[in-house]
């Protein structure tokens, strides 16, 4: 058996600061793959009938064929058969793109990105980005990127595609929130863009403070920076935390443990695979507050933000405001394949504390608070300041 080398491991909704993707397990080392003599015969059986295929077409077809691009199209069709959209194969750029996007920089154009059935959706646009000074917003959907189509291929395929040289320019073919049916061409200038983790402030709501913390990235930094951000605005007086997990598509698995520490200890969640044997992930503490606090989510929060979500939700630790989320309890493992790529593929589940499977039907919030797109006004974040102030009365 070949040994592959384990490159990181990858949770939930295939999600992406454009330059990166959505890591969740994050392990390294040396992974073999033992597979029984049924398995090993099948395996062999299926890449001599491939490899037999290429030959008659080189040797038969009445144009030249391109052998590589042949075994490209047969692994892209042995991952379609299998209905599962997170399991894809990383060209050598897209690996490099992820690894570029762990460093913490890249060059792109400043936003998210989340795969859903509307489309390639921009989950967030940071200040100072090109992005958001090409007018892109939340919610926009793009469909194409230079032309190309970002329907039917993998996100990693189309996040390679808007990432490049810096000073170089995208083309992006936009379906705008506001009139999804209307679209419009953007060219964005790419710059290197640096990938925040949190933004934070104190509100004060009637006299009363509230410590506001929104994550934009489940990120190597991500539990240190929520913990920070965190003790500061409790240094400041806060009396409740909210915690703004909407339009997050999730990031590693460890960092939604560590930010989970930050306000609770117990179980986060536990995974069960076929080939991985359950585990339960508890989150040790020590906690940062125990104030009060509310979990804001939408229809983006994906992954690691249910995780979290789901942890505190079932641990009765917050109340959690917003509409339901994306709803992907999957675990994905990206193994590299010997020659710069790699194989990202569907690993296991994961289940709230409670013991809910929550794929394809994600978190219910326990009050319902959907934000107006069309409105400047955050009608989600002022339910919550009103929940807030209904308590202290």
């Amino acid at each position: 058996m070949r040994v592959l080398r384990l490159v990181i491991v990858l949770l939930l909704v295939s999600v992406g600061f454009l330059g990166g993707y959505l890591a969740g397990w994050f392990m390294h080392g040396e992974n073999t793959v033992r597979l029984g003599p049924v398995q090993r015969t099948s395996a062999r059986d299926a890449g001599k009938l491939q490899q037999r295929i290429i030959e008659e077409l080189q040797g038969r077809y009445y144009r030249p064929v391109d052998a590589g691009k042949l075994s490209r199209a047969s692994v892209n069709g042995m991952l379609d058969s299998l209905d599962d959209p997170y399991t894809v194969y990383l060209t050598p750029r897209e690996v490099r793109d992820f690894e570029e996007k762990e460093r913490g920089t890249y060059s792109g154009i400043g936003a998210s990105l989340q795969k859903t059935r509307e489309g390639l959706v921009i989950t967030a646009v940071f200040e100072g980005s090109p992005a958001k000074a090409a007018g892109l917003s939340p919610g926009d959907v793009i469909a194409e990127v230079d032309g190309k189509p970002t329907d039917g291929v993998a996100i990693e395929t189309s996040i390679a595609r808007i990432k490049g040289v810096e000073g170089t320019s995208v083309t992006l073919t936009v379906r705008p929130k506001e009139a999804p049916h209307e679209t419009r061409e953007i060219k964005v200038v790419r710059r290197t863009i640096e990938i925040p983790e949190t933004d934070s402030r104190l509100i004060d709501r009637k006299g009363i403070k509230v410590g506001y913390v929104r994550l934009f990235q489940f990120g190597g930094l991500a539990g240190r920076q929520v913990r920070q951000d965190v003790e500061d605005l409790a240094g400041k007086g806060a009396q409740w935390f909210i915690l703004d997990l909407r339009f997050n598509g999730g990031g590693l698995l460890e960092q939604a443990v560590t930010v989970t520490s930050v306000f609770q200890t117990g179980v986060v969640t536990s995974t069960s695979g076929l080939h991985s044997p359950r585990e339960e992930l508890e989150a040790n503490g020590p906690v940062a507050t125990k104030r009060p606090m509310v979990v804001l989510v939408n229809r983006f929060s994906a992954s690691a933000s249910e995780i979290v979500t789901g942890a505190l939700k079932d641990h009765g630790r917050a109340t959690v405001i917003g509409t339901r989320t994306f709803g992907k309890g999957l675990v994905q493992t990206v193994v590299g394949l010997g020659n710069g790529s790699a194989l990202k593929l569907t690993t296991a589940v994961y289940l709230t504390p409670d013991g809910t499977d929550i794929n394809k039907k994600g978190i219910a919030p326990d009050i319902v608070a959907p934000d107006k797109p069309r409105t400047k006004k955050d009608e989600t974040l002022q339910a919550a300041l009103r929940y807030i102030a209904r308590q202290e009365r």
